[in-house]
């Protein structure tokens, strides 16, 4: 048997999973994300050369943390990693499969929720994860939006108060310094609801996963500040697939 391999790189963690083709998980590991790239590049390369030692691989899927050039599969920028800025990360994979697919990481989380977890059935979804950052995706009648220059829903980057972003507002080191900062996610998820209007918002990433983020204040604060009558109304859910939705959706991008 074949096996998919998922791989989604994170601020603060690499996590690793094995898909069979009915893209159940086999294992999965997390790797600790080295602080240099000769580090990260090694690191990453025993453990691929590992797995690839012990299970034959139909492909690599890979989400990456920051602006992708998907054609070219380059990381144009990681604001979280910024060793990794311009990495040619298609090139650096392909020596171990000729079957690379390459994206955004949170774009990956959002099309795993939407194929496997709590988007199905439905058609217009905002993903939003909340961890070292704060990444979104975006699908449009069932398939992703990358935008013109592949990068649509970079909402951790929204303005929100005094010339502060809503990830410099919200995300690990926010609640780190300042505390619980749900109400500030749920003014940032009302702006999300305000512009593009989804069937569904599904929330991810270590802030979600952890329990530190309040969905129930998020969802309250967001009502608040939807302009809709009816967008009030929009689900506000975490989604089903844990710590391993990101790498799951890197893996079914692969052809």
């Amino acid at each position: 048997m074949t096996y998919k391999l998922g791989i989604d790189i994170g601020g603060t963690k690499i996590r690793v999973i094995l898909l069979d083709n009915k893209n159940k998980p086999i294992f999965g590991f997390n790797i600790s994300t080295p602080k240099n790239k000769k580090l990260f590049l090694e690191s990453l390369e025993n453990a691929i050369k590992n797995i690839i030692k012990e299970h034959k691989i139909s492909g690599i899927g890979i989400g990456l943390p920051g602006i992708v050039d998907v054609k070219r599969g380059v990381l144009i920028k990681a604001p979280n990693l910024p060793f990794l800025n311009n990495w040619q990360a298609k090139k650096f994979f392909l020596k171990f499969s000729r079957n690379i697919e390459i994206d955004n990481d949170s774009r990956c989380f959002v099309l795993a929720e939407a194929k496997l977890g709590a988007g199905r059935g439905f058609k217009n979804i905002v993903g939003l994860t909340i961890g070292t950052g704060i990444g979104g995706g975006i699908i449009i009648d069932r398939k992703i939006y990358h935008g013109e220059n592949n990068s649509a829903g970079e909402f951790g980057h929204i303005i929100i108060d005094n010339n502060k972003t809503f990830e410099q507002l919200s995300a690990k080191e926010a609640f780190i310094k300042y505390g619980d900062r749900s109400e500030i996610i749920g003014i940032g998820i009302a702006n999300i609801i305000n512009i593009l209007n989804p069937d569904i918002v599904i929330l991810g990433g270590g802030g979600i996963i952890s329990g530190k983020v309040n969905i129930s204040t998020i969802r309250s604060i967001a009502k608040k500040y939807i302009m809709s009558p009816l967008a009030k109304n929009t689900p506000i859910i975490k989604g089903k697939l844990g710590e391993d939705s990101q790498a799951i959706g890197a893996s079914l991008l692969l052809k």
